[in-house]
């Protein structure tokens, strides 16, 4: 697959600019798979086509380019993006970085800049997506140990033993239920949750608001402070509220 013909698709609002890109690109073996005058037919034809290359005016109406290249890079409907852009802005640069642009083509195009602005820009496109990869990964990793730890914890308070005897417990039940030691430790949470309503109410404020655990709980002592509530009274409240309960 590697020596396959790349595909491309053309964006610009100007015929002529989309016909000689076109000439240029079929003479050097690359496939022209569509072509776009605006941003919104450009997500179209690369939700469509999927191309290797997108080749994108930044100057268009209505849905210009850089919108156009953020929303196709950010569902991955194309390889890559290269900017075609009469002058040099820092601003657009900056923007369309940030949003995953490899690649820029200063107009008028010249044919012998064409081929190694696009492997290039493919080439950076790749290492951006496997350094993306390998960041979730990295989160995910510190996602479950930090499941994992609170299990840990909640099982010690619960068994009254040790955090090491706690972690052994969590791998037999684990090994005997045939589930990883993290989906296991999402369960032992999420039940604490339900029998704790402290714990239930700062997991369900952390969920819905987006905020730190920290602050979750800083809600819960304010509003029983406001309401003159123990903090268990003060989440027994929070806790019917938030299920529909009250």
């Amino acid at each position: 697959m590697e020596n396959a013909r790349k595909t491309v698709a053309i964006v610009d609002d100007e015929p002529i600019a989309r016909m000689d890109l076109c000439d240029m690109l079929s003479e050097q073996d690359f496939v022209v798979v569509g072509e776009a005058a605006d941003g919104f037919d450009a997500v179209a034809l690369c939700r469509e086509k999927r191309p290797d290359v997108v080749l994108m005016d930044v100057k268009m109406p209505i849905f210009d380019g850089l919108m156009a290249s953020e929303t196709i890079l950010s569902e991955e409907l194309a390889g890559c993006v290269i900017l075609l852009t009469a002058f040099s802005d820092g601003e657009i640069v900056e923007r369309a970085s940030k949003a995953g642009v490899t690649g820029y083509l200063v107009k008028p195009i010249h044919q012998e800049s064409l081929r190694p602005t696009i492997e290039v820009a493919l080439a950076q496109s790749r290492r951006l997506r496997e350094s993306r990869l390998q960041a979730a990964e990295a989160n995910e990793k510190v996602r479950k140990e930090r499941l994992i730890h609170k299990a840990q914890r909640l099982v010690a308070q619960r068994e009254k033993c040790s955090e090491t005897e706690a972690y052994r417990q969590l791998r037999r039940m684990a090994m005997d239920k045939r589930v990883t030691l993290a989906s296991l430790a999402e369960r032992v949470i999420e039940q604490a949750s339900k029998d704790d309503p402290v714990a239930f109410v700062k997991e369900e404020l952390m969920r819905r608001k987006h905020i730190s655990e920290e602050r979750a709980y800083r809600m819960i002592v304010d509003y029983g402070k406001a309401n003159n509530l123990s903090r268990e009274e003060a989440s027994i409240r929070l806790k019917r509220r938030l299920t529909g309960g009250e």
